[in-house]
């Protein structure tokens, strides 16, 4: 291998990203609802936008399964596991494994280092100054894509709300036992659900995504744990290669 240009293209993770707790039951959606912004769900999405920016620092483990769709039009489920820590502005690790990948990102504030586990395969490239200049870099630039990294971009102008074609509230759920309320999202080509933590800590708790442009229409679904204002220690985000790491180009994509 002489270059690294997705080294972590198989790194994807979305996640779509408070007030006051709606009701504890709610009816299935009718036929009526279906054209409707509830401005409810609306106002609990920013809410929780609020909060995410307001973490200077966090851990969060997210178990996802994903559908992949065979040529014969079969979907089959794919699932991993994601870890992420961050220290606002500029520092930020994530990892994810599955039983045949195992990648590493590291962002200490000054450089990124794409890090494939099983292969043995590093590289790295200058980043800007704060978490979500850098993960844009990396996704337009590098086609690089650190997982969770919408968890950045709620409540910014990266975050485009009027996309947002129909908004739910569908009901009370429990992740994990957290009391959550769950809201579903329609925008072009995609449907989107969303488990916001009741309370102070409106946290995103289950994120289910689905790709409506195509027949099969896939799904990935994640269940977040996290660890408001936990992260490991500043020199857990620099990469120190192994021994037997071999460094090798990280290219811009062509124009």
């Amino acid at each position: 291998m002489k270059e690294i240009v997705r080294l972590a293209g198989a790194l994807a993770l979305t996640t779509l990203g408070a007030g006051p707790a709606l009701a504890q039951t709610a009816a299935p959606p009718s036929q009526a609802d279906k054209a409707t912004i509830n401005e409810k769900a609306i106002e609990r999405l920013k809410a929780m936008g609020a909060h995410l920016r307001s973490l200077k620092a966090f851990t969060v483990a997210a178990e996802v399964t994903t559908d992949l769709v065979l040529d014969s039009g079969q979907k089959i489920e794919f699932g991993q596991t994601v870890e992420m820590s961050a220290r606002r502005p500029g520092m930020l690790v994530a990892s994810v494994k599955s039983p045949v990948r195992s990648r590493k990102i590291y962002y200490d504030g000054k450089t990124v280092t794409v890090y494939a586990e099983k292969l043995g395969y590093y590289g790295t490239f200058a980043a800007p100054d704060t978490i979500a200049a850098t993960l844009e870099a990396a996704a337009k630039k590098y086609a690089i894509e650190v997982p969770l990294a919408d968890l950045f971009l709620f409540g910014t102008d990266k975050s485009d709300l009027s996309a947002i074609t129909e908004a739910l509230y569908t009901g009370p759920q429990s992740v994990g036992g957290v009391p959550c309320d769950n809201f579903a999202f329609r925008q072009p080509d995609v449907d989107w659900q969303v488990c916001i933590e009741r309370g102070k800590n409106a946290l995103p708790r289950k994120l289910v995504i689905t790709s409506t442009d195509v027949p099969q229409q896939p799904q990935r679904r994640s269940v977040l744990t996290w660890k408001p204002g936990t992260a490991p220690a500043a020199t857990a985000f620099s990469f120190k290669p192994p021994k037997d790491a071999k460094r090798i180009a990280v290219r811009e994509m062509a124009s």
